[in-house]
């Protein structure tokens, strides 16, 4: 057996000693640990701000998917109304009659007021965080940020832009498809 001063301990053939690490071998893992931090972090921070926007713009997106959708089943138009102010975006039908309404075969009973087939809501709160832009233009002659929807799947309305998050978007409509198509501007 060896001994208990020596430095070196063997265990089976095996050679333990203190281990110790230089100056240099400390500083190189620092800096491996600080440049992985470097390119890291920068992604994790702006990760939040990501959520946040594509959240709105889901919520956008879904209040004008499900508009198109209950003209198209109910058989009548409706209109989103746009309320900047409060960043609210308000459903209700069209009371004119149209040369384009699709009446279904099936009558619904009086008393039950849209469509069966879906649980739509009359208006969707969007993130108080959008700030609109130049949405004066966007008025149309009743004074109000309208789109329209009709049965046969069409919609109308103004372009209008956007900022989130020091982002700038364009939300426009695709008048054929009623999809609301949100592009980024630079």
């Amino acid at each position: 057996m060896s001994d208990t001063t020596q430095q070196d301990l063997s265990v089976k053939g095996l050679v333990l000693r203190n281990l110790h690490f230089t100056m240099l071998e400390v500083l190189v893992v620092t800096l491996l640990a600080g440049m992985i931090l470097a390119l890291i972090l920068p992604r994790v921070s702006l990760a939040p701000k990501r959520i946040v926007v594509e959240r709105a713009l889901s919520g956008i997106r879904q209040a004008f998917s499900e508009s198109g959708s209950r003209a198209r089943a109910g058989g009548k138009a409706c209109r989103l109304e746009l309320l900047p102010e409060a960043s609210v975006l308000k459903l209700s039908l069209i009371s004119d009659r149209l040369s384009r309404e699709w009446q279904p075969s099936i009558q619904m009973p009086a008393e039950k007021n849209g469509s069966p087939l879906l649980n739509s809501q009359d208006s969707y709160q969007l993130s108080q965080e959008i700030q609109w832009l130049n949405y004066e233009q966007a008025y149309d002659t009743e004074g109000k940020i309208s789109f329209s929807f009709f049965p046969d799947g069409q919609c109308s309305g103004p372009p209008i832009e956007f900022e989130l998050k020091k982002r700038r978007f364009r939300l426009q409509v695709d008048n054929i498809s009623g999809r609301a198509d949100i592009v980024e501007l630079q």
